[in-house]
């Protein structure tokens, strides 16, 4: 007699994540141009997160470890980035740059492991929103192919890592409208939104705006409020818990520091979603909307009442990111806001919500059988385009060095030949090799002076920086990173001031030539770097970042948070 798939462990398995190897070589199909011509794709934030990447992968090979500043990262110059810019999707990248060996296989292989895990909490949120194996199943083979997703294999967006997540905030947020006895699992919404902020604080923003509408809209229609609201606060005290290494890190970084932001948009608008202009893999966005649409609108009527509020919260995001706001209007009276600084990033909600909301109502006899194999044949055939698509949009951008202009600042000052020189160091096993030809100078969360005031030229720190790295002039520095801080050394020819690439935050502590280094502010200058007095004759700058004690206990918070809440976890599946 045989045992049938849900009745044997390792064939029940197989049956409900046969979809993860097809995933899997799907993503390694797309990747096959990259493989074959074994050449990097460089998008406009590369070399910033290859740059985070290294460094983690250097303190894991030398264990040597920092947590609040980067030593090997951008030359060295003790920058604080990973420590608030998803410090746990750092690490994990840092992890598979280390295992790859190179960048281009490490794109690969970042490419395969993103795939999966956006199609698995695409999967599992599914599920827990009641969507039947089979469709759930295609819907998460269907989503890794979507345009947010990929958007990490072009451009190095980041947010693909945030948006692979969104599937699960949307599980918590469909929970709190079906479920009426327990709308809230305390230990799962705040695991949740702290994978998200651990990942991309951006993305996590955005989970959090849309649980706030659910919430809202749940707070009406059940019995027990006072309990409701009561589990959302502990549920926010264990997400504080489980993230207060990421306070931490905002805490060092702005307290007693005047921080240069993210790249600010000048016309936010521009950048907001428009179905008439639509370029290279963004018409997917309209093609996976449209359908999305149709499909629900042709059960429309008779959709549950959750269903009907997740695909109308899809929708709104998607109107939300679109040029049908005033974004230039919104940004400039809402100033806090331009750290969205894309209104498009708006599209990755919108898409998790109306996938969810399709499954739902694929799962129902709502529409007749004829109809549902109708659909779901549609959405085989979308995920083919899509699959398809990505395939292309590889081969064309392995053909060139950098997928877009602003991946290398500035673009024009590389000649042909050092270009193809970048496109070898990038297959090289040298990590550092290709970081050091071109590092794209973001001055992204560097100190700045306190006189600096924003000027029309958005770009002023980005050439300060670029001329310190690279065309400082002066005395070759020789670098060394030792277990607790880095040195400088230099032979100066004559008495003179220099400008070294170290970036002096509050607590960034200094020895210029035996002596306590005191920085003083330099008026001539945007970004608050080390301007030290030069010898004639031997001379060594040794620097060290002291972070604030209670900075160091919010770590010590959420490491035992994690490790408490994996040993209750572990416990509850006895």
């Amino acid at each position: 007699m045989s045992v049938l798939p849900a009745q044997h462990p390792v064939r029940t398995w197989l049956w409900h994540h046969i979809f993860i190897l097809i995933v899997i070589a799907l993503s390694f199909l797309a990747a096959l141009p990259q493989l074959t011509s074994q050449s990097a794709i460089l998008g406009v934030d590369g070399l910033f997160h290859f740059n985070r990447f290294y460094d983690i992968a250097m303190q894991l090979k030398h264990l040597n470890f920092h947590y609040f500043v980067a030593p090997y990262e951008y030359q060295g110059m003790g920058r604080m980035v990973n420590s608030i810019y998803g410090p746990f999707a750092a690490g994990l990248n840092g992890v598979l740059l280390l295992l790859a060996g190179s960048y281009v296989k490490y794109q690969v292989l970042s490419r395969v492991i993103l795939s999966v895990v956006a199609a698995e909490c695409m999967y599992v949120a599914l599920r827990r929103c009641r969507v039947t194996n089979l469709t759930a199943q295609a819907i998460a083979i269907l989503y890794p192919f979507t345009y947010q997703i990929i958007m990490w294999n072009i451009r190095q967006s980041f947010m693909s890592w945030g948006a692979a997540l969104m599937p699960l905030g949307v599980m918590v947020g469909v929970r709190m409208l079906e479920n009426r006895e327990h709308p809230i699992n305390i230990w799962q919404t705040a695991v949740v939104m702290a994978l998200l902020t651990q990942t991309h604080l951006i993305s996590a923003a955005q989970i959090a705006l849309m649980l706030l509408l659910y919430a809202i809209i749940a707070v009406r229609r059940l019995p027990n409020r006072r309990d409701f609201l009561l589990k959302i606060g502990q549920a926010i005290l264990l997400y504080l818990v489980l993230c207060a290494n990421v306070i931490a890190g905002l805490v060092e970084i702005f307290m007693g520091n005047r921080i240069l932001g993210v790249g600010q948009v000048k016309y936010p608008g521009e950048n907001a979603f428009n179905v008439l202009v639509l370029h290279r893999s963004r018409y997917l966005i309209l093609v996976v909307l449209v359908a999305s649409l149709v499909i629900l609108l042709i059960g429309w009527r008779k959709l549950s009442f959750s269903t009907k509020v997740t695909a109308s919260l899809g929708t709104g995001f998607y109107v939300l990111s679109s040029v049908l706001l005033p974004w230039d209007t919104i940004f400039r009276l809402l100033p806090v806001i331009s750290f969205i600084q894309f209104p498009s990033r708006f599209m990755a909600v919108g898409t998790v919500l109306l996938l969810v909301a399709d499954g739902q109502l694929l799962s129902t006899t709502i529409l007749g059988r004829g109809w549902n194999n109708l659909l779901r044949l549609g959405i085989a055939g979308l995920g083919v385009l899509l699959i398809g698509v990505n395939g292309y949009s590889t081969t064309q951008h392995t053909q060139q060095i950098f997928a877009v202009p602003r991946a290398i600042y500035p673009a024009q000052k590389y000649a042909t030949k050092e270009l193809e020189n970048l496109r070898t160091a990038f297959n090289s096993s040298n990590l550092a090799k290709p970081l050091t030809l071109a590092t794209k100078s973001t001055p992204d969360y560097l100190p700045l002076q306190p006189n600096y005031k924003p000027t029309d030229n958005v770009f002023a720190a980005y050439e300060e920086l670029d001329h310190v790295l690279y065309h400082r002039g002066g005395p070759r520095l020789h670098q060394t990173i030792g277990r607790h801080s880095t040195t400088l050394r230099w032979t100066g020819t004559k008495a003179q001031s220099l400008t070294l690439p170290v970036a002096m935050y509050r607590n960034t502590q200094a020895v210029l030539n035996g002596h306590a280094f005191q920085y003083r502010n330099n008026p001539k200058q945007t970004l608050r770097l080390a301007t030290v007095q030069s010898r004639t004759g031997q001379n060594t700058f040794t620097f060290h970042y002291q972070p604030r004690l209670i900075s160091r206990l919010l770590l010590w918070v959420t490491a035992i948070g994690w490790l408490g809440m994996i040993i209750w976890w572990w416990h509850s599946r006895a």
